[in-house]
């Protein structure tokens, strides 16, 4: 396996991406419409786009995969005025790297993706717990949530909620990762897809 990314690697990436980010937004968009989805999103969203990054990352099978992923996901979060959520995913992305390595175990590349959607639920989270609520209560009144919505939403900004939404996320993508090295190994192996 060569280390560098290639032109084509990097179309590649490209379109997987684009595939997985609309899975991501459908899916966080349908979740995020009661105040309980909002707080899952995150990690349904990764479950359910897990075969589409676990393909795009066996395809390529080198460093920097998640890397930019995460980079790609921060620039969407960025263009919405998210700068906390933007760093978070590009250092998720990087971490991810980082914990799948030469793409040899199964096992870090579930663990690896499980902490790469981790890390975008915490950049979600976080910064309302540490710098405040008023953030979150100005992009909520642009969302046209009610009063009622807004305060529930924020009695779930504490730091017990946080670790236990944050754990249900990355169980969740970890699951999700977990069936796609199942359907790869069943239909794409078989096929020579990958």
């Amino acid at each position: 396996m060569k280390n560098k990314l290639n032109g084509r690697d990097f179309i590649t990436i490209g379109i997987f991406n684009a595939i997985g980010i609309v899975i991501y937004m459908a899916v966080a968009f349908a979740m995020a419409t009661t105040v309980i989805g909002g707080f899952i999103a995150s990690g349904v969203s990764f479950m359910i786009a897990a075969t589409v990054y676990i393909l795009m990352a066996v395809k390529v099978k080198k460093k920097g995969v998640f890397t930019i992923s995460g980079t790609l996901l921060g620039l969407i979060a960025l263009s919405g005025g998210h700068l906390p959520h933007a760093v978070f995913a590009v250092i998720g992305g990087i971490i991810c790297d980082l914990i799948i390595g030469n793409y040899e175990s199964k096992g870090r590349m579930i663990i690896g993706y499980g902490t790469f959607a981790l890390a975008d639920f915490l950049g979600t989270v976080i910064p309302v717990i540490i710098f405040g609520t008023a953030s979150f209560v100005e992009r909520a009144s642009k969302w046209k949530m009610s009063e009622t919505q807004i305060n529930e939403a924020l009695s779930y900004f504490k730091v017990s909620w946080a670790v236990g939404f944050g754990l249900i996320t990355f169980v969740l993508a970890c699951i999700g990762a977990f069936v796609a090295t199942r359907i790869l190994e069943k239909h794409f192996e078989k096929a020579g897809v990958i």
